[in-house]
């Protein structure tokens, strides 16, 4: 399976992606993983091509992302097929597990090793990481 990633410079560039991997990233290090998985990333509730959702940052945290992204920190969206290989809780704990983040995370289930490979805006950590094997 191969992740795309996408480096988003704003909350609003992010806002409409769903069933995504993020990752906010500082210093090239893994700060926080997540998913957005039956939910945008960012807004209120709206609906968009027929999937009606609220975000799993609501407009309430964009002066936090915003502040964040001008002051060093990265975020980066990978789009999941929803009928991959692999479901998005899978590649969230194997994210978690092999890419550890500066917040502790907890895994939803025990971890699977999965074969994915990275391309596009690759997360510097993600590079970092390849790079120290």
């Amino acid at each position: 399976m191969i992740l795309t990633w996408k480096k988003c410079l704003t909350y609003e560039e992010a806002r409409n992606y769903t069933n995504i991997i993020y990752l906010h990233e500082w210093d090239g290090k893994p700060f926080y993983w997540g998913k957005a998985h039956k939910s945008f990333f960012g807004g209120h509730m709206r609906e968009i091509d027929g999937f009606k959702a609220s975000g799993r940052y609501n407009s309430g945290y964009r002066h936090w992302i915003e502040g964040c992204l001008k002051h060093g920190a990265s975020l980066y969206i990978a789009q999941v097929d929803p009928n991959g290989e692999y479901t998005i809780d899978e590649i969230e704990n194997y994210l978690i597990k092999t890419y550890p983040s500066e917040m502790p995370q907890k895994l939803h289930k025990s971890v699977k090793t999965l074969n994915i490979s990275h391309t596009g805006d690759v997360p510097m950590a993600l590079l970092n990481s390849v790079l120290h094997l």
